[in-house]
């Protein structure tokens, strides 16, 4: 009867991969982790998004081979908005989206006070309060959308020259085009050289 080696090596290793994750998942930091992300889930989030796209992403950018050396300013442009996207992130997050929801939540916990017209909707319809939570979830993204992006282009100019010496490449300023009558009087210049010395 043949053996097949790889799948033998699989189910030797079944057993150590399992143990290594019942360890981490049954230590007392996976449990304080767990219990923190229960209870601070938008918090967690941010925390998570800022390890990933403010840490990882940066890495696996400049990690990348460049062909020349625009490729390696374009490079650094891409992780500096990495950088500053996640890191304004977190902090909106933490300080503008935390208070919002804890507010939001407040109220849809006891709209009989606070929305009593909405709240006798709902009642009436209960599918309705599932769209409104649903809409009410999106409402501070819509809202911070704008102070985000405008923030996150400021700060990739100062992440980028801070880590790389160099500030954002800014828009080629255009041509200016010769004015009309100049070009006019340049045109016309051969036919007034041959009247050039007068009458004879």
């Amino acid at each position: 009867m043949a053996i097949n080696p790889v799948g033998a090596m699989q189910k030797a290793a079944q057993p150590q991969f399992t143990g290594v994750v019942d360890t981490v998942v049954g230590s007392k930091a996976f449990e304080k982790v767990a219990e923190f992300a229960g209870s601070n889930s938008a918090t967690f989030n941010a925390a998570s998004s800022l390890v990933m796209a403010g840490v990882l992403r940066p890495l696996t950018i400049m990690a990348l081979p460049a062909k020349n050396e625009q490729e390696q300013k374009n490079k650094g442009n891409a992780a500096a908005h990495a950088i500053a996207s996640a890191v304004i992130g977190f902090a909106i997050t933490s300080t503008v989206m935390k208070p919002i929801s804890a507010g939001l939540k407040k109220v849809m916990g006891n709209t009989d006070k606070y929305l009593p017209k909405l709240s006798e909707k709902m009642k009436a319809n209960p599918t309705l309060e599932k769209n409104v939570n649903k809409v009410l979830s999106f409402g501070p993204d819509i809202l911070l959308a704008v102070p985000r992006a405008l923030l996150t282009s400021k700060l990739s100019g100062y992440v980028n020259k801070a880590l790389f010496g160099k500030k954002k490449d800014a828009a080629p300023a255009p041509a200016q085009q010769a004015p009309v009558v100049a070009q006019a009087q340049e045109s016309q210049r051969p036919v007034l050289d041959s009247f050039k010395g007068g009458t004879k």
